[in-house]
């Protein structure tokens, strides 16, 4: 995993994160940072973020990115390089600072430290690259052409959702997360080919309503942790499974025992839309549930 902070600071730190809500002051300022549209027929975004908040959303058509910066320290840890090449844009983004630890010599993380909200430009096909080191963020990426997106977290809160199907294919979905808790909400929307989970230490909801490709496989992997994979009522679902002495896994009760370690639901040989799921759980609990 990407992820460079103490894996046992951040262990402590987690306890004091609390859900992660959407920034109401986007509406209410100028941008800190605006860049229109041009040439661009794609936007490739690669984003690091020590300390804070992050919200993503949709912005307007014509512009490419909209950047807002709750107060005068968070516009005074932005920075955003971007140009155009072969009619790609590419924004680099870093927020926070990089070398980041804590507050004074106790080691303890202010994650209210820099609140940033981000727009994006619903026009063009975007690939996303992000790395939070520690905070809590909101990826609401409704309404984007999502081509390719990759997600590393150390101690945060996060939620990600696709409320309308995406009409752009992911061919991978990966999320990386270290401690903290991971929320989701139709996934199935994500329009993904494959999509990758690692849990570390934490909660983690995987929630896949939504309208499916007829078939998805999906790898999760968690460490000291809980994950709940939802499974949509009329897709089937094939779970295979890797688990130790001291982790579990549980399926609804439409899902019956086929060979080793492999549950497979009522409808899979029938169903319109089938998962194809892999599980290894270290120390973790696993749930497999229906809506």
């Amino acid at each position: 995993m990407r992820i460079s902070t103490s894996i046992r600071s951040l262990a402590l730190a987690a306890g004091l994160i609390v859900p992660a809500v959407v920034a109401g002051f986007a509406q209410e300022r100028q941008p800190t940072r605006e860049i229109g549209r041009t040439t661009e027929k794609e936007l490739n975004v690669v984003l690091s973020s020590s300390i804070g908040t992050l919200v993503f959303r949709r912005g307007e058509e014509e512009k490419v990115l909209a950047l807002f910066a709750r107060d005068t320290e968070s516009a005074s840890l932005t920075n955003v390089d971007y140009s155009i090449r072969n009619r790609v844009g590419y924004a680099d983004i870093t927020l926070g600072k990089s070398d980041e630890r804590g507050d004074g010599e106790s080691g303890s993380f202010n994650f209210d430290r820099g609140s940033w909200h981000l727009e994006f430009s619903d026009a063009i096909p975007v690939s996303f690259d992000v790395e939070l080191k520690a905070g809590k963020g909101n990826f609401n990426l409704t309404g984007l052409k999502v081509r390719d997106f990759r997600l590393s977290t150390g101690a945060s809160d996060i939620m990600l959702s696709f409320d309308e199907p995406n009409t752009t294919r992911i061919d991978n979905l990966t999320i990386e997360s270290g401690v903290g808790q991971f929320r989701s909400h139709s996934l199935g929307n994500a329009n993904f080919k494959r999509l990758r989970f690692q849990g570390g230490v934490g909660s983690y909801e995987l929630d896949f309503g939504g309208k499916m490709p007829a078939e998805v496989d999906v790898d999760v992997e968690v460490g000291f942790g809980a994950v709940t994979i939802i499974v949509p009522a009329e897709a089937g679902a094939r779970v295979s499974y890797e688990k130790s002495w001291v982790s579990r896994i549980d399926c609804s009760e439409d899902f019956s025992t086929s060979g080793n370690n492999q549950y497979v639901s009522n409808n899979y040989a029938s169903a319109g839309t089938r998962m194809n799921i892999k599980v290894k759980a270290d120390f973790g609990n696993v749930t497999v549930r229906r809506p």
